[in-house]
């Protein structure tokens, strides 16, 4: 597929894509380095830990923090770490601790039986939840104080494990608003038929400015797949009328799940055009200007 689009829209099209299939590729590879290290060297991990190893260049932007991880953690990390300085020298690892997830074993007594859960949690979550095997309770101060996070982020992870549909903690004084001085203890009892359970997050609110940059990028996203679906129509058609070129490129869009959006006609129009300024779509009647009863021809 990356080789047929490279051959229609040109190496620059591709070359990011491309790069994140090579990093995919690596990234299994040293992850299998890494273990073979870790068996030979004998080393004994309190966390079994997985990382993909991604370069910058090639994925979205996400910001870094200063989390400080629990020793748990801390450990398998610094392992990692060193065995990867060990092997290359011009690649400085950046962890992106927003990505990633972990899965936590808890144990807990309902109705006097023991029983345990596996929690899939962020990382975030997952370093909150390991606190509790130094302390039975803390206030969210003293969790800020050992994980290093802002607050207001701290307060969505907090909330996500108090209050939301799985409360693996309890906060006192109970309720939606956390304070510095309110104290988070481990909920021994708590119970749910299912073993496995994936904890969700609480969404952050959006600024105006966020909702402003997200409504952008969704409209360049989308202008991305009506130049694709019209680009697959004519490849498929060699020559097409302007409303049959519409329909079969609102179909294509349609049906597709993940991009099933209506395509509004003026923007359809502008595009066309645009396409043609570009010089991949050639209208039969050049003196006309676009639109229904002009005919396109695609020029490969």
């Amino acid at each position: 597929m990356i080789a047929k689009l490279k051959l229609r829209c040109g190496a620059q099209f591709t070359s990011k894509l491309e790069g994140m299939v090579t990093d995919m590729n690596l990234s299994q590879d040293i992850q299998s380095a890494f273990a073979e290290h870790v068996k030979d060297k004998e080393l004994e991990l309190d966390t079994d830990l997985t990382v993909q190893v991604l370069t910058t260049g090639f994925w979205p932007q996400y910001k870094s923090d200063e989390l400080k991880l629990p020793k748990e953690m801390l450990q398998c990390v610094e392992t990692f770490k060193a065995f990867y300085d060990s092997h290359t020298s011009h690649r400085r690892l950046r962890w992106v601790h927003s990505l990633g997830s972990a899965t936590v074993v808890g144990k807990f007594t309902a109705s006097g039986k023991s029983k345990e859960h596996d929690l899939l949690v962020s990382t975030y979550q997952a370093c909150i939840l390991l606190l509790f095997n130094e302390a039975d309770s803390m206030t969210f101060s003293d969790i800020q104080g050992h994980l290093n996070l802002p607050a207001e982020e701290l307060k969505r992870y907090v909330l996500s494990l108090c209050g939301g549909k799985y409360k693996i903690l309890t906060k006192d004084p109970a309720g939606r608003e956390v304070a510095p001085t309110d104290t988070l203890s481990c909920n021994a009892t708590f119970s749910d038929r299912h073993q496995r359970i994936k904890v969700p997050m609480i969404a952050p609110k959006m600024t105006q400015e966020e909702k402003d940059a997200a409504l952008k990028q969704a409209e360049l996203e989308r202008k991305h797949v009506v130049e694709w679906a019209i680009i697959k129509v004519m490849m498929r058609e060699k020559r097409v009328e302007h409303e049959g070129l519409a329909e079969q490129a609102q179909d294509w869009i349609r049906t597709r799940p993940s991009t099933g959006f209506h395509m509004a006609r003026d923007y359809f129009d502008a595009m066309v055009v645009d396409l043609i300024r570009r010089e991949y779509l050639e209208p039969e009647a050049p003196e006309r200007p676009p639109g229904s009863g002009s005919f396109y021809k695609y020029l490969a």
